[in-house]
C-alpha cells in the first residue's frame, strides 16, 4: 500500500508499505497559498496490473492547527466517495473500514 497527498497542483507519494499495518513515517512539507481550502489523502493498494484505491480523506485547512514540532497524531477514517461542487472538492463521505494515523500541522517558524 502507499499514500498519495494532493494539495493545489502538487502531489506526493510515500514509498510502498507492506503488511496489514504499514507504517511510512514520511514527512511532507508544502508551501501553499492562503486561499487553498484543503488537501486530499488517498490510500492505495498496489496491484499486479493496476492499483486500487482503499480510501480517501479531505482535510480542510481551517481545521489544521499550528505547531513547532511533531505531535502524537490523530486517527482519521478514510471514505469511499469525494464530494465536489463542480471541480472543487468539498469533502468526503461513506466511511470505509480503513483508518490512517496522521500528524497534520502548519509549521511555525523557529
Amino acid at each position: 500500500t502507499y499514500v498519495v497527498l494532493k494539495v493545489q497542483n502538487l502531489k506526493s507519494t510515500t514509498i510502498d508499505g507492506w503488511g496489514s499495518e504499514p507504517c511510512w513515517e514520511q514527512d511532507f512539507m508544502f508551501e501553499i497559498c492562503a486561499d487553498e481550502k484543503g488537501f486530499i489523502i488517498e490510500l492505495w493498494k498496489k496491484g499486479l496490473f493496476w492499483d486500487s484505491i482503499l480510501g480517501v480523506l479531505w482535510i480542510p485547512l481551517a481545521t489544521v492547527e499550528h505547531a513547532t514540532d511533531e505531535g502524537p497524531g490523530s486517527w482519521w477514517t478514510l471514505h469511499s466517495e469525494v464530494i465536489k461542487n463542480g471541480s472543487e472538492i468539498q469533502g468526503t463521505k461513506t466511511p470505509t473500514s480503513h483508518k490512517i494515523l496522521l500528524d497534520v500541522y502548519f509549521a511555525l517558524p523557529f
